[in-house]
């Protein structure tokens, strides 16, 4: 199926945005926006890209109906690109379940839910376009799609076209289903506007991660 709406949002709900109060020196104490997340144990498990917080031990979640809560660092694995925080909102959480990333196919429809520019709960859609995407050797250390091959530190990404912008690294990539089969982790688009691929750290990863917690 590719009717997105129950699915969209039940995650709306289960996706966060990740800040630092204060942290740019520029906005006198405001939050300032690192990222995406999501929910993954109502209890308060979350997950998002280690790269997002660089190992913060301190963030605080906005939640789409804009509450917020702290977090702290519960685990991470930088070589898969995946950090863990655990909440203590008081309260049972929207939370999301894994899908097996393993059965994806190439031409299935997906979402991808974030916080792009501070919007909590943005839902992008396309499809899967490549999956098993192989990092080459890195060309340039500043520029890691180099010789047009991704490189970093997850060995096979899915690739996606639905749209990845500023602040969605670490948001969930969704099957039809509502299940998360990938988490955000990496856009090319080269300056092109309207174009742009985005890259996918693959659920099994991501949960062998959140299952060492």
């Amino acid at each position: 199926s590719t009717n997105f709406v129950d699915a969209v949002q039940r995650a709306q709900s289960a996706t966060v945005m990740l800040t630092v109060s204060g942290s740019d020196g520029r906005s006198g104490g405001a939050p300032m926006q690192m990222g995406s997340g999501f929910v993954v144990s109502a209890d308060g498990l979350v997950v998002t890209a280690a790269h997002v917080t660089g190992g913060l031990p301190v963030v605080n979640l906005v939640f789409a109906d804009g509450s917020v809560a702290r977090a702290e660092l519960a685990g991470a694995n930088e070589s898969a690109d995946v950090a863990v925080y655990r909440a203590t909102p008081g309260r049972q959480l929207a939370s999301l379940s894994f899908g097996d990333s393993n059965q994806v196919k190439a031409g299935q429809p997906v979402v991808l839910m974030g916080a792009p520019y501070g919007l909590v709960g943005t839902a992008t859609s396309g499809i899967i376009s490549a999956v098993n995407r192989q990092i080459g050797a890195p060309v340039d250390e500043d520029d890691p799609f180099a010789g047009a091959a991704l490189s970093g530190p997850v060995k096979a990404y899915l690739q996606t076209d639905a749209a990845l912008t500023a602040g969605g690294s670490g948001g969930p990539l969704l099957n039809s289903a509502g299940q998360v089969i990938g988490m955000a982790s990496a856009r090319e688009s080269r300056g092109e506007p309207g174009a742009g691929l985005a890259f996918a750290i693959p659920s099994n990863v991501v949960k062998s991660v959140v299952d060492e917690v």
